[in-house]
C-alpha cells in the first residue's frame, strides 16, 4: 500500500465531511485549543455486533512535538 494520490484523497474527504460534518469540526475544535501535558486522548471503536475497543493516552510532555507535528496533516 503506497500513499494515495493527494487529489483522491482529498476528493475522499470532501465526500466523507459532508457526510459527517461533525468531524472536521471536531478536528478543527482540538486543534485550535491544542495539545497540552496531561490531556487524555481517549478513543473507542463499537461494531455492529456489540464488540468494542478502548484504548487512552495521558499526554506527557515528550509526546507534545509529535501532536503538534500531527496538527499539520
Amino acid at each position: 500500500m503506497g500513499i494515495p494520490n493527494p487529489f483522491a484523497l482529498k476528493d475522499a474527504w470532501n465526500k466523507f465531511s459532508a457526510t459527517h460534518p461533525k468531524v472536521p469540526k471536531f478536528i478543527d475544535d482540538v486543534k485550535n485549543k491544542g495539545f497540552c501535558e496531561g490531556q487524555e486522548i481517549a478513543v473507542a471503536i463499537r461494531y455492529p455486533d456489540g464488540s468494542e475497543f478502548k484504548t487512552g493516552i495521558r499526554v506527557r510532555a515528550e509526546d507534545l512535538a509529535l501532536l503538534e507535528m500531527l496538527k499539520g496533516l
